[in-house]
């Protein structure tokens, strides 16, 4: 009978590394913590080829980097660099494998590592990362074969090695963007609940007038924001304002105005100074291309004089003689929190019985149907006019109504607020 020969060696080296990646596949398997996940896979990588070390670079898309987390001390450190630099960012440019037997020979290799930390490369394995696609999303850099240099079956491990490295890091990507809008979310909805609560919980009545409002944020936090405040004098303060951006920062800020007002608002013996002062805490609280603009008014009930500060808000609108006859109110002054040392002046304006006042942001005038036509301040003052005989109540459904018709079911494109005063007596 022939004898049989032993398996060859290179038959058993197979079965090593083919069980090395069955293994491998399941421990990537154990964490969906993308830093975790990373070092797993380098220090299999590193340990299969018999290195001494390695690092694994990400692609940045947008960036047009690569980057990395190295330890620093116990800390780790974001490093990043261009694509198309050094050995990692040629492979990451081109896609394909670079194998050296001596990596201070090739003009590719960037040696200001080695200087700076006192370690020698000697060889190099630099090797694209694939997904199911075949898109590269990022580079493997093993370093320092213990014995010679990188053969061609490392070759092979490494490049099946990343398929399974790939899928457990899309995986891990795709948990990270789960649990960051979840976490987004809930600090939406909590910065959500906290700006309702800035608003009016019921609206004040008072004699020988009407009032109503409405606030719809485009999102669960707006940058839109409207206050009615009684004063002790019996006068009372309409506020409407509108915050530049959405979502928590936004928030914040309609929260800073909201809280400066109510503090201030009793003392002040000037609306001009008021805004002034508002316009100061605005301008110290926030980045620069955060501002504010403002409508805000102290109503006196008996007389129905208004004086007011507009900075840099919508023109409001007053319809007087019966809602024949139109008009808007000009600003005042700039937007608070864009300049410091911003000065305001007073308008005044009264209102007789059947009188109305209508405040309101962008969101009204600026909706859009289909076509992104907007709705303008024509569409506004004709529908105004139609409804001037209505309550306060009827009339503000009835603007509302009219912008719904007009957008048709399309998503509003920014925050809607109004607020109308009509005075019956």
């Amino acid at each position: 009978m022939p004898t049989r020969k032993p398996p060859a060696r290179s038959n058993k080296s197979q079965i090593k590394r083919l069980e090395s990646l069955i293994n491998a596949s399941k421990i990537l398997n154990t964490t969906l913590d993308l830093d975790k996940l990373l070092a797993l896979i380098l220090d299999l990588a590193v340990k299969n080829l018999k290195a001494a070390r390695g690092t694994i670079y990400l692609i940045d898309q947008t960036r047009q980097e690569l980057w990395s987390k190295v330890l620093k001390g116990k800390d780790l450190v974001e490093i990043r660099l261009p694509i198309g630099t050094g050995i990692s960012g040629h492979v990451a440019k081109t896609g394909k494998t670079i194998n050296l037997k001596d990596a201070w020979k090739d003009k590719r290799f960037f040696s200001g590592f080695d200087l700076r930390t006192g370690f020698l490369t000697r060889t190099m394995l630099c090797m694209p990362m694939r997904d199911r696609k075949g898109k590269i999303i990022g580079v493997f850099q093993i370093l320092n074969k213990q014995r010679g240099a990188f053969a061609k079956e490392d070759e092979n491990f490494l490049e099946a090695f990343s398929v399974h490295a790939a899928l457990a890091i899309e995986n891990a990507r795709l948990h990270q963007d789960i649990v960051e809008k979840e976490k987004i979310e809930r600090e939406l909805e909590i910065a959500g609940a906290i700006q309702r609560k800035l608003l009016p919980k019921e609206l004040p009545k008072l004699s020988g007038y009407e009032i109503d409002a409405v606030a719809r944020p485009t999102r669960l936090v707006g940058g839109d924001y409207y206050d009615l405040i009684p004063l002790k004098n019996g006068n009372i303060a309409l506020v409407i304002a509108d915050v530049s951006g959405k979502g928590v920062p936004a928030a914040l800020l309609v929260s800073t105005l909201h809280a400066s007002l109510h503090a201030y608002i009793e003392a002040a013996s000037d609306l001009s100074l008021l805004a002034a002062r508002l316009n100061g805490v605005v301008h110290e609280n926030t980045e620069a291309e955060r501002y504010i603009t403002l409508f805000m008014g102290i109503l006196e009930p008996q007389s129905g004089s208004l004086s007011y500060i507009n900075a840099g808000h919508c023109f409001p609108f007053f319809l007087s003689l019966g809602g024949s006859s139109i008009s808007s109110l000009s600003a005042t002054g700039l937007p608070l929190g864009m300049f410091e040392g911003v000065t305001f002046e007073t308008g005044t304006v009264t209102l007789k019985p059947s009188d109305v006042l209508v405040l309101y942001t962008d969101g009204v005038t600026e909706a859009m149907n289909r076509a992104f036509e907007e709705y303008g301040e024509s569409r506004f003052q004709q529908v105004m006019i139609r409804a001037r005989n209505q309550n306060a109540s009827s009339f503000l459904g009835s603007v509302v109504a009219d912008v719904e018709t007009f957008v048709s079911g399309e998503q509003q494109s920014d925050d809607l607020t109004m607020m109308v005063l009509k005075r019956v007596s």
